[in-house]
């Protein structure tokens, strides 16, 4: 009896140990960071997934069983990590090992506009299962993340992106006299460095595609709007027909006739609402409160560092807590 008690010995201290450990480190990881939000939440959750296998490994070692049972359990254990592995085509691996490459890659981030398929939209919330976006018709999409690992994935950069439109031009249009109209308009619609490329000569008409650099992405719903607005204005109002005369000639219509609206001197909306700030509201605010979120990080370990070279400054001690303070606070309002 007492032999016997003597060779669990080792068993129940590693089971105590790895039990206490494991306890700690989930209520010092996530039952005291309820408010973490769920980007901040999966390399905790990661970490403790590891420390449970790691204590299931040291608990078969310290069992009382033979070296040939225990080399077997071991085996089975790596096969059935294997498996896990091998058999990814299930969604729960898939989507886990998918969030675990994105985190390492990096190809984008919360406050980023993409586009993955059809789906078009602004990055709101990164989660270990799915990645959130919000569209330009404000709708919270969650797209699972083995997506971005089986599809191509387009980011806009952050230094800026192309904004474009195509439109026909009837062969009566002289090309040196539209292409300047067409570089105002672009111009005119915030847009730098634009260009204009002969994109088809068709049966009927001509189709070109303007071009220009737009910097603020904040604003890229908008600044279509305004190329079309523009391109409007300055064609029309240059007497300039846009749509092929294949579309726009009826059997009463005078071929002459030329489909322009009349010419208008209203004032421009100062109250015009801003698109962007209605359909990537959510996405917009994370961004902002993962930005703000970063600089205090960065503030705290400034503070820690002048505060370890010399402890005697004045100050640093109540300027901390209220960093981190407002960093609890911040994260709180990002979950």
């Amino acid at each position: 009896m007492t032999a016997t008690l003597v060779a669990y010995i080792p068993l129940l201290v590693v089971l105590a140990v790895c039990g206490s450990v494991l306890a700690a480190a989930h209520i010092l990881l996530l039952a005291r960071h309820t408010d973490l939000g769920s980007e901040a939440r999966l390399p905790r959750q990661i970490l403790l997934l590891a420390m449970t296998i790691v204590s299931f490994v040291l608990v078969i070692i310290a069992a009382p069983i033979a070296d040939s049972t225990r080399d077997q359990v071991l085996g089975l254990l790596g096969i059935a990590l294997s498996a896990a592995i091998a058999l990814s085509s299930t969604s729960f691996v898939t989507n886990f090992m998918a969030a675990i490459m994105l985190r390492v890659t990096r190809p984008f981030k919360v406050g980023d506009f993409i586009k993955v398929g059809e789906l078009f939209g602004k990055v709101s919330a990164r989660g270990m299962f799915d990645t959130e976006i919000q569209t330009e018709h404000r709708e919270l999409i969650a797209i699972p993340n083995a997506t971005f690992i089986n599809q191509p994935v387009t980011v806009a950069r952050s230094s800026g992106v192309i904004v474009s439109t195509t439109l026909s031009l009837g062969y009566d249009i002289n090309y040196s006299l539209a292409e300047p109209l067409m570089l105002e308009a672009a111009a005119d619609a915030g847009l730098s460095d634009p260009y204009v490329h002969i994109v088809t000569l068709g049966d009927y008409a001509v189709s070109y595609r303007v071009c220009g650099l737009l910097t603020d992405l904040e604003s890229i719903l908008t600044a279509r709007s305004d190329l079309h607005h523009h391109l409007l204005l300055k064609l029309h109002g240059a007497a300039i027909e846009i749509v092929s005369p294949s579309v726009t000639r009826h059997i009463n219509h005078d071929a002459a006739q030329k489909i322009i609206p009349p010419a208008s001197e209203a004032a421009p909306d100062e109250n015009r609402v801003i698109a962007e700030d209605i359909v990537f509201d959510k996405a917009t605010e994370i961004a902002r409160l993962e930005s703000g979120g970063n600089e205090l990080r960065e503030r705290i370990q400034q503070l820690k560092a002048a505060n370890a070279q010399d402890p005697a400054l004045e100050g640093l001690g109540s300027e901390l807590e209220v960093i981190e303070a407002r960093l609890r606070e911040l994260e709180k309002q990002s979950d």
